[in-house]
């Protein structure tokens, strides 16, 4: 079963239509680094969703054959390694990219291809529109199709979080809803620690090129400008900007250089009040047992991981912006709506769950990311 994993360099190249015709011709399956995410529609029946993490390193597993185009095989990419990935000595590996640097730098490439990725994937579906008919892809069709169920019931287990419905929201709703509200096409900026976790899990990437995160360096607080780079960039459309309170609280005065602006920014500040991946990490150091059996511990148990609360409502009317709060998720929506009707920048403080939003979908995989692979 041969795979096709993409990454930014293919958002650089502009290489989307040639990516999916490559993949289709292929019939083979793709998937992505964090910032490549949507470079084939994730409502592609050959896309696998980078946020399905174990389905990921099952199919990178089970791929004897793996072009990989525009990505050095990075920290997003488990760096290419085993167990995450199959052996070099089980698995060919062809890798294109206009960096000759990581060429077989972090996994080693059967064949290395030091090429433009728009380029090397219209002249290989040239190639391969030549061999139609002379393929068998019935197997490659039965493989995928089992993925495809192991997609729906991933997803179908990850949105049973969505009929939750109570106050201080459930963080799943977030991302949900933003996407419900927002034009198609939309920029998303993703910033934080768990609230970043929580919006890749719950936004679907559909259109290529409209997502901005920190994927490699991880720090808080650059979704703020993210956003006002990507308004000033796509003024056509808003950006929507998911961020954590304590991320927002490093450069909140950017709220004011959009509004002196007139960019279309709209910053939903998910509000736990609390540093939740420090809390996380201090709860399982300090108190493990009882961290597993309880989900969180009392007031005093932790060092120095809340936070005070801010309004980032009246934060964002203090200098001339739209503000809203709002913690019942049936009224996220129209809070949205209005954001979005004021027409220029606005802030939506979201108050979350601080102990469902500190147990985010994943979490452990996120944090595994950034360790040396273990085989």
């Amino acid at each position: 079963m041969p795979l096709i994993h993409a990454g930014s360099g293919v958002i650089h190249a502009a290489a989307y239509e040639e990516l999916r015709r490559v993949a289709e011709l292929l019939c083979a399956p793709v998937t992505t680094s964090w910032a490549a995410r949507g470079v084939l529609p994730e409502t592609h029946q050959l896309a696998l969703p980078m946020p399905l993490i174990k389905l990921n390193n099952q199919v990178r597993n089970d791929a004897d054959v793996v072009l990989v185009v525009g990505s050095r095989l990075g920290e997003t990419d488990w760096w290419g390694k085993a167990p995450y990935w199959r052996r070099p000595s089980e698995q060919t590996m062809i890798q294109v990219d206009v960096d000759g640097h990581v060429l077989g730098a972090n996994k080693p490439a059967t064949v290395a291809a030091l090429a433009d990725a728009k380029l090397f994937l219209g002249a290989l579906g040239d190639a391969l529109e030549s061999r139609t008919g002379r393929m068998n892809l019935d197997a490659r069709r039965r493989q995928l199709e089992k993925y495809r169920e192991v997609i729906r019931a991933e997803r179908a287990k990850l949105d049973e979080k969505l009929q939750d419905f109570a106050v201080p929201m459930n963080p799943a709703h977030v991302a949900h809803v933003c996407q419900q509200v927002f034009p198609e096409g939309s920029t998303l900026v993703a910033d934080g620690g768990n609230t970043a976790v929580w919006a890749m899990m719950f936004h679907e990437m559909r259109v290529p090129n409209t997502l901005l995160s920190t994927f490699k360096f991880g720090m808080l607080g650059a979704g703020v400008a993210q956003a006002l780079g990507a308004a000033v960039a796509r003024p056509d459309l808003p950006v929507c900007c998911i961020i954590g309170d304590g991320a927002m609280g490093f450069h909140p005065q950017e709220i004011e250089t959009a509004v002196r602006n007139g960019l279309r920014v709209v910053y939903v500040v998910v509000c736990d009040r609390q540093w939740g991946m420090v809390k996380m990490n201090q709860q399982f150091a300090l108190k493990p047992l009882k961290t597993l059996i309880r989900k969180s511990l009392g007031p005093g148990e932790t060092i120095k991981a809340d936070l005070g609360e801010i309004r980032f409502d009246k934060v964002a009317e203090a200098m001339g912006a739209h503000g809203e709060r709002v913690a019942d998720p049936r009224a996220l929506g129209a809070a949205l709506e209005r954001a979005l009707a004021s027409g220029g920048p606005a802030v939506v403080h979201v108050d979350v769950d601080p102990v469902k939003h500190m147990w985010a979908p994943g979490l452990m995989h996120f944090k595994d990311m950034h360790l040396e692979p273990k085989g």
